[in-house]
Formats: structure tokens, sequence, C-alpha cells
């Protein structure tokens, strides 16, 4: 029962996460939004969907390179990196774009697409990880797992090197406000990210302490 339901639910994250970032990026209306790529969502989305294709096409043979693909760390760091999609957005930038948008807003987190991708994907994949995942979480990856919000980081802050002082017609500089140097300064910048590095530690030991009651019980 427990394997069906892999079958089922990568198959469904995959197509679901797919869906999501190609009518996040407007190519479902014919054109492309400049800058899909530069934003956590997507990029996580992205990620989370390839993964979730490729255990639906090796949990049929099993094998060593599907074995791979489940193992305990790494299934652990990825679903960790697509619940923090949901997380960030629910809590944090959902009433900030309330605030400052309205109605707008409203009907834009209706949209199909912002409830795959920010709703749908990182809750399912949450719930597989519950549900199939082998709960031998070794200890180290709840501080492993930071490698991906850190690249993120590296990313986004090269990125806006890159693009310079001057912002390009249609893209963001920075993706997000918390990260934009020029805005935040120096000293509030590297409390931000101090701050969501903190989030992020205490978030894995959560996800490792569930892993560890699955253990124990």
């Amino acid at each position: 029962m427990i394997h069906l339901f892999e079958i089922i639910s990568s198959l469904a994250i995959a197509a679901l996460a797919f869906v999501g970032i190609f009518m996040q990026a407007g190519l479902h209306k014919g054109t492309y939004k400049l800058g899909t790529f530069s934003y956590y969502t997507n990029l996580s989305n992205l990620i989370t969907g390839l993964y979730q294709l490729l255990i639906f096409v090796t949990c049929f043979a099993g094998g060593s390179f599907y074995d791979s693909l489940t193992a305990p760390g790494l299934r652990y760091s990825l679903t960790l990196m697509i619940w923090v999609t949901h997380l960030i957005y629910h809590f944090l930038l959902v009433p900030d774009f309330k605030k400052r948008k309205g109605e707008v807003f409203a009907q834009e987190w209706r949209s199909f697409d912002n409830l795959t991708v920010h709703y749908a994907v990182p809750l399912l994949a949450l719930l597989q990880w519950l549900v199939c995942a082998d709960k031998e979480v070794p200890f180290g990856a709840v501080f492993a797992w930071l490698l991906i919000p850190l690249c993120y980081l590296g990313f986004a802050m090269g990125r806006a090197m890159i693009l310079g002082p001057e912002p390009k017609s249609g893209v963001y500089r920075y993706p997000y406000s918390f990260m934009d140097l020029d805005e935040q300064g120096i000293k509030n910048w590297t409390k931000n990210i101090l701050m969501a590095l903190g989030f992020y530690i205490v978030l894995g030991f959560v996800l490792y302490g569930v892993s560890w009651l699955f253990r124990a019980f």
C-alpha cells in the first residue's frame, strides 16, 4: 500500500510542480516572465518535480539508484527544501502582500499556479515523506540540509552582482526584499540572513524530531 502511494504521489507531485512552474513563467499565455527562476519557489519546485519524477521512474524496479534517491538524509533534506517554500510564503510573504496589494493579491492568491507551487506541491511532498520515507535520518542531516538555502543565497547574491546596480526591464535585482542588500544595508541584511538560518535549523530539528518519534513508536 505504501509503495502504491509512493508511485501515485510521486507522479502527482512531479506533474503539479511542472504545471505550476509552466504557468508561473507565463508560458501558458505564450510569453515568458523574466526572472522566473530567480525565485526560491520556482527553483525548489523544479528540483522537487525532477526528484519525484526520478522516484516514479525508478520505484518500479528498485535497485541501488532508487535506494540512493530515497536515502533518509537526502529525502529529508529535499522535503525540508520544498516545505520551506510553503512556510515562508504563507506565514511571511502573504501578510505583507495582503497589506500592500489588497484585492489584487487576493485574486493572485487564488490562481491555480500560485496554490500549486506554494501549497499543493510542498504539502503533498511532506505527506509523502511522512507515509513513505525511511525515518532513519542521520543527525548530521539537520545541519547538512542548510547547504540548500546557502547555495540559493549564493546564487541570488551572485545574480545581483551580475545584474549590477541598475534594474533591468521586468527583472528584480533581488528576488526577495529581506536579502536586498541595497535596501537593507549590511547590518539588517546580516540579521535577516542569520534569522533565516536560525529558522531553518529549528525546522530541521522539528522534522528530525518527527523522524525520531516514528522510530521510537
